[in-house]
């Protein structure tokens, strides 16, 4: 994001585009995203992060209100029944709160969650490495944004050359274009940008990719389209940014919702939590499937519009994936509280 908006910056003062600014922008700002929390979960795993021991050390301390209360019912049960299986059953759930929470300041509970997290990461670059239209969906997505970057960069480029006159003659006296002239070098001076760029990244290039000859005529709305594709970029990496926010927060909050589980209550929270975790993965598999599959077709279906794949990525993409992770949570919230129950129900039966 913040090269994003330098790059816009550096648009509205010196009327240039730098294409390789946009292109870094488009390329590398998904796995900046990600990359900025990787210190946050390596803490999480090494038992140093602060956050994570100050919701430990409030849970083990209402883990202590809880059970103290438990233990009074669990006592007068036990001498007046005996020890039998259903006093038995009834020790499992506070004897795991117990271990999770005081193993290492939660370093059990945090490893669990840091397990669902790479579950979730290995599934989505599973998905991303699915291949359609002879092309991965992650090179397919990567692609289609360098050449849309491009393609925007040659719009705003062009807009300098409309400045030229169509008559003019050259040194030598003979009758030129300038203007054609102009727009054939900025035309061929970023087709070699883009080149080199698909090969530092490793890119493939495919048939139906960005042509200048049809972006030639479509310089008028440049300005519009670039600050639309910069406000589109900046909610795309947001959605990410969210995303990842809400897989560590899932984290932090795990021993809160553990400790609640000793709560009296129908359904555990601590299902919720698992549900949760469900949920946030199937939002980032159906992100990249749906943001996969628009950009392959595009690789199979030239469209020069620099806003298509970025419209789908920043709105219509993170709508249907939160509308399918919240479907799929809520859903295997329900089946883990009736298989909870069930299974409370038959324990050392």
């Amino acid at each position: 994001m913040l090269i994003n908006k330098l790059t816009w910056y550096w648009l509205q003062i010196t009327g240039d585009t730098n294409a390789e600014d946009i292109v870094d922008g488009a390329i590398n700002g998904s796995r900046m995203v990600v990359s900025a929390f990787n210190q946050d979960w390596v803490d999480l795993a090494t038992g140093q992060s602060e956050v994570y021991k100050a919701v430990v050390n409030v849970a083990a301390l209402i883990g202590v209100v809880l059970v103290s209360f438990w233990s009074i019912s669990w006592y007068s049960r036990l001498a007046q029944e005996g020890l039998n299986n259903e006093i038995l059953n009834e020790m499992i759930y506070p004897l795991i709160v117990c271990l999770m929470l005081t193993i290492n300041n939660g370093d059990l509970l945090a490893n669990t969650s840091l397990m669902f997290r790479n579950v979730a990461i290995n599934l989505n670059d599973r998905v991303l490495s699915i291949t359609r239209n002879g092309i991965t969906l992650r090179d397919a997505i990567r692609t289609t944004n360098m050449d849309q970057a491009f393609a925007l960069s040659v719009q705003a480029q062009l807009q300098e050359c409309e400045k030229k006159p169509t008559n003019g003659r050259n040194a030598e006296g003979e009758p030129i274009n300038p203007r054609e002239i102009c727009q054939k070098e900025k035309t061929d001076q970023i087709k070699e940008q883009a080149q080199k760029y698909k090969e530092k990244y490793g890119l493939s290039s495919y048939s139906n990719s960005w042509n200048p000859k049809e972006i030639a005529g479509q310089f008028v709305n440049s300005a519009v389209q670039t600050l639309s594709w910069l406000i589109f970029s900046g909610l795309q990496a947001g959605f990410q940014y969210v995303v990842q926010i809400a897989f560590l927060m899932n984290a932090y909050i795990a021993p809160i919702f553990l400790v609640l589980s000793l709560l009296p209550m129908g359904a555990k929270p601590i299902y919720a939590w698992m549900a949760g975790w469900l949920a946030l993965t199937l939002i980032l598999m159906s992100y990249s499937i749906v943001c996969g599959i628009a950009a392959s077709a595009i690789v199979n279906a030239s469209n020069s519009n620099p806003l298509f794949l970025q419209l789908v990525q920043a709105i219509l993409s993170p709508i249907l994936a939160v509308a399918i992770g919240a479907g799929g949570g809520m859903a295997t919230f329900s089946g883990f509280s009736s298989s909870g129950r069930l299974i409370s129900g038959r324990v050392f039966r």
